[in-house]
């Protein structure tokens, strides 16, 4: 949800305390098992199925 958001991996990884390069792993794994060929395509997926909405991206 965070990076449909627009957040970076820097930022991401502050607010749920995790090291950047687990978010990356993270990011890099759900765009291998939905098939997105870059982070816009996965954020694409988010909307279309649901994840997200234009109106919650106040977290």
């Amino acid at each position: 949800m965070l990076a449909a958001h627009g957040r970076s991996n820097g930022e991401i990884a502050e607010e749920l305390v995790l090291s950047v390069l687990t978010v990356r792993t993270h990011i890099q794994r759900a765009m291998t098992k939905l098939g997105a060929r870059d982070r816009a395509q996965l954020v694409v997926i988010a909307y279309q199925n649901g994840l997200v909405r234009p109106d919650s991206s106040k977290r």
